[in-house]
């Protein structure tokens, strides 16, 4: 699509006048991101390491912007802390946001899994902030929340920096 000059006008006056934004907060990472390795088709994995438990959780619900945050060692650990500042490398990506829950949960077990037996330290999980669910609300985030605390794999997580999805992801630490 080519924009014309007089359409760029219109698009000036429309708008008006702009002030640039003096200060940018967002650190943009040179470094590459990791790709998402392949991954076994879900219906051709027979057995996971450990089932979820889907047992509806007393747990208090969050919304799409609140930042969430557990470690099994104490929140006032060092690593939890790097973890938290994203200064702890991420070695792969799942990304769940626009499945279902059941989709996620299956998709998770049999990730999980493989990550064991890849020996990984840690991960980053996206999983929306729930703007395309029925009511706005993070379903599949409230629902992290709940499996990962529950996991005996998990070490800890917390939401990701801004540059790597903010409240929209978390980082997943694994035990050793």
């Amino acid at each position: 699509m080519i924009i014309t000059d007089k359409e760029k006008e219109e698009f000036r006056k429309a708008v008006g006048k702009v002030t640039p934004i003096k200060q940018n907060n967002i650190k943009n990472s040179d470094k590459p991101k990791p790709a998402p390795s392949i991954r076994v088709n879900i219906k051709d994995k027979t057995e996971s390491y450990y089932k979820i438990n889907d047992i509806s959780s007393t747990e208090r619900k969050v919304d799409g912007n609140t930042r969430l945050s557990f470690c099994s060692a104490g929140e006032n650990n060092k690593n939890f802390k790097k973890l938290n500042q994203g200064k702890i490398k991420y070695e792969d990506i799942l990304d769940l946001h626009s499945l279902t829950v059941n989709e996620a949960k299956e998709r998770l077990e049999v990730i999980l899994d493989d990550w064991k037996h890849q020996n990984l330290s840690c991960v980053l999980i996206i999983h929306g902030k729930g703007y395309g669910s029925k009511d706005n609300s993070p379903v599949i985030k409230n629902k992290l929340n709940q499996w990962l605390k529950e996991h005996p794999m998990v070490w800890g997580f917390c939401s990701a920096q801004p540059k790597d999805g903010g409240t929209g992801a978390i980082y997943l630490y694994f035990k050793k």
